[in-house]
This record gives structure tokens, sequence and C-alpha cells, in this order.
């Protein structure tokens, strides 16, 4: 497979494995969990993992394997982009609307953003999306780079997928960032300088707290979170994906160390999942694990689309 395909299979198998502890901010309560199943990936979707912790139960209609909202969002915007031989703004939303609102087919948490999206498509407002800061912007961008890495028109495709759901300058500022740098480890940049180039041009309003994940001798990423917040906010997320993509020695452990981080795990999943999946391919020493692939619930039909997206 390609650097751009197991780019976006792993940005789904890394959401995927976070469902089970998505939204548990209990570090502790979490370790648990994974020292008695001997990982923190693929948890099953328990309520009693959530008694007495700190955390929001969002999936209980939903099983290990599958993905969470975050995911759908990029399985959509893959299928749409592929069938429309390019991304449509247009017929995105018509999919989205289909997708995510009442019928359709997802059944599962409704984020802010989805929300407020899914009321101004049925509007036929203009523009769908809100002022908000939070990681459904980034949901989309492996689909976007997978199909126009390298063109003229990345940030503009970009933009227009990311402002279905989210119209805030922050979370364009992180979008830009992380364009960045999936942009240059797809061009076969080494991560570190890849990282580094990154935030050195990033915006001038978030370059301080990239700068301070990838220069802190904080080593936990953990207790990182901790510090930064844990929460779905890019102003939070964005420098704990930082953080761990520093830190963590492949793509398993990138996964582990994000789950354990507690918070919106599965929201940092689809960049940091993507990221080491571009960089590491499918399986090898560092890869994503075979065995993590055949455990999503859809996982042929999500490894066609990644195939045919970007060859």
């Amino acid at each position: 497979m390609s650097p751009k395909s197991t780019m976006l299979l792993g940005a789904l198998t890394a959401d995927a494995a976070s469902l089970g502890l998505h939204w548990l901010y209990d570090p502790a309560r979490i370790a648990e969990i994974a020292e008695a199943r001997g990982s923190s990936a693929f948890a099953p979707v328990e309520p009693a993992f959530f008694d007495g912790a700190k955390g929001y139960f969002a999936h209980a209609g939903r099983r290990a394997g599958m993905l969470s909202q975050y995911g759908e969002v990029l399985w959509l915007a893959m299928r749409v982009t592929r069938s429309e031989g390019g991304f449509d703004g247009g017929a995105y939303r018509r999919a989205y609307a289909a997708h995510f609102g009442a019928g359709g087919p997802y059944q599962g948490y409704i984020d802010r953003p989805t929300r407020a999206a899914l009321a101004n498509i049925a509007d036929e407002k203009a523009e769908t999306g809100i002022d908000d800061d939070q990681l459904p912007a980034t949901a989309t961008l492996p689909a976007i780079m997978a199909a126009y890495h390298g063109q003229d028109n990345l940030s503009e495709k970009a933009r227009g997928a990311r402002e279905v759901t989210n119209i805030n300058p922050v979370a364009d500022a992180y979008a830009a960032a992380f364009t960045d740098l999936l942009g240059r480890v797809l061009s076969g940049e080494d991560l570190p300088a890849a990282m580094g180039a990154a935030v050195a041009e990033a915006d001038s309003g978030i370059r301080d707290a990239l700068i301070d994940a990838l220069k802190t001798d904080e080593a936990s990423s953990t207790d990182y979170a901790e510090r930064m917040g844990r929460a779905c906010h890019l102003p939070m997320a964005g420098p704990v994906i930082m953080h761990i993509l520093r830190h963590a020695t492949g793509y398993a452990d990138a996964v582990e160390r994000n789950i354990r981080a507690g918070g919106d795990s599965a929201g940092r999943a689809i960049l940091i999942g993507a990221v080491m999946g571009a960089v590491h391919g499918l399986e090898g020493p560092h890869g994503i694990p075979l065995d993590w692939v055949l455990r999503l619930t859809d996982g042929v039909a999500i490894w066609e689309d990644c195939r045919a997206l970007a060859g």
C-alpha cells in the first residue's frame, strides 16, 4: 500500500482502537483496564469502565471494532471524494445529512458541530459550520490529503471540507499546521524533521504551544495531557498530538499513548494514526498491526476505499 493509503488506514484503525475508552478522563482507570487486557486498544464498549470515574459514556449503540463519529466523518469524506472524482462540498453536505441525520445509517453520538451542521444543511444555509475550535475540524483532513497532496488547491479543498462543521480561526491554524506535517511525511521527510519544520511554519498564535510539545522534557504523554488538557478543543489536543508523535516509537505505541492520555482520544487518533500510518506503513516492527486492521467491523470496505482513493 502507498503512504497515502496507509495514512487513511492508520487514521481509521486508530480511531476504532480508541472507541472503547473514548472520553474516559481517568488515566488511572484506563491504565487499570489496559493492564488487565494487555492493551488499551480495541477495549470493549462497556459502560462499567466509566462507573465512578471522570468521563462520559457516549457509545452505547456501538461495539468494539466500529468507528467513532470522527472515523465515520473521515470515511464518509473518503467515499464522497472517491465517488465524485474529487471533493465536492455540495455532494458532501448531502451525504453528511443522509448519513448522520434522522433515519440515516449512523447510530451514535452527535457532537455540537455535527448537530449544528445538520440543522444548517436542513435550512439550506450557505455556511453550515459554526464558530467552534474542536477536533471535528480536522476529521476530514486525511481524505483531502489523499486526494490533493501536492496540488495547488489543497488548502482550498481542506477549508471547504472543514467549514462544513467548523468556521474558526484557531481551528484553521491547527488544521494548516497538520496539513503541512502530513504533506511533509507524504513527501518522504523523516518525522522529526517534518514536525520541526511544520511547527516553525505554524501560525504565530499557536506556534509556542507546539514548540512546547516538541521541546518539553516531559516524556509521559499522559502527564503532558494533564498539563495541556484532555478535551476536544484544538488548543489542548493539538499540542498533545505533537507530543505523542514526538515520543512514540511506532504506530501501536502512538495509539496506546493516545488512549492512555485519556479524554478525546478518538478525535486525536485521526491525526496521530494518519501521520504514523504514512510514516511506518502496514505491518513491520513499527507499522499498523495487521491484527488491528482485522478487528475493524467494516475492514474489507475500509481497506478497499483506502486503496481506491489513494492508490
